[in-house]
């Protein structure tokens, strides 16, 4: 009885043949994963991958954005990018003016995006420069103040402090919009941050937390008046 016939073996793969057509495949995609992922506040380690698989992804037209990661955003105020500075000083009762620094801390913190505490940090920064508005309400600012103060001195052994939210205005899409004073190369230039709050947060000698707000944002930086771009800097008072 004739045996069955098998089939043809002629123009398959061998087996490290498409051993290395999977392996490329899954660098592929893990390639393109990565970036993909690491469009939106990337991590430190996000930031590593993206330099070394960004040669790739650049070469099939896909840029990862290396230099400066913009991403779309609403346009409004509360949009931008906020972060909260605080000064600390060792003696709650002397002036600042007669102290050095003893600390600083900036929130939020240069930790991985997806961590819970970078979340919130990221978020009350964002609210304190809203509330830190002169029309809005001031009692909510100093609330938030006292307590980032608090937890700052604690952490440092120390009793006195001055905290500040910074907001980072944002570039219009056409940066031939901008006003003069604004470098269009240089999004992180110091001119594009606005000091919305700032306040002096001490512990006094019955061990209460004391908050005094300084001056209004209105006083101590320009205000812009459209929330698409930023203005020249005034210069007046």
């Amino acid at each position: 009885m004739p045996s069955p016939a098998t089939p043809s073996d002629d123009g398959a793969l061998s087996p490290t043949v498409r051993s290395v057509l999977s392996l490329a495949l899954v660098l592929h995609f893990a390639c393109v994963f990565t970036v993909l992922a690491s469009t939106y506040l990337r991590s430190e380690l996000q930031v590593r991958l993206v330099n070394i698989f960004g040669p790739y992804t650049q070469f099939l037209g896909f840029d990862p954005g290396n230099a400066i990661p913009y991403f779309y955003t609403h346009g409004r105020t509360e949009d931008d990018d906020a972060v909260i500075q605080v000064d600390l000083y060792q003696s709650g009762e002397i002036p600042v003016e007669q102290q050095e620094i003893a600390a600083q801390v900036s929130l939020p913190a240069d930790d991985s995006p997806w961590l819970g505490n970078r979340a919130k940090t990221i978020a009350l920064a964002r609210l304190l420069a809203i509330l830190g508005d002169p029309d809005r309400d001031e009692d909510s600012a100093n609330l938030i103040a006292r307590g980032v103060g608090r937890r700052a001195m604690d952490a440092t052994a120390t009793r006195r402090a001055v905290v500040r939210c910074v907001r980072r205005l944002t570039q219009p899409l056409d940066l031939r919009s901008l006003l003069e004073g604004f470098p269009p190369n240089d999004p992180t230039a110091a001119q594009y941050d606005e000091l919305m709050y700032e306040a002096d947060v001490w512990i006094d000698e019955d061990g209460d937390v004391q908050v005094q707000r300084r001056a209004a944002a209105a006083e101590v930086a320009p205000r812009r008046t459209t929330t698409t771009a930023p203005r020249a800097v005034n210069s007046s008072p």
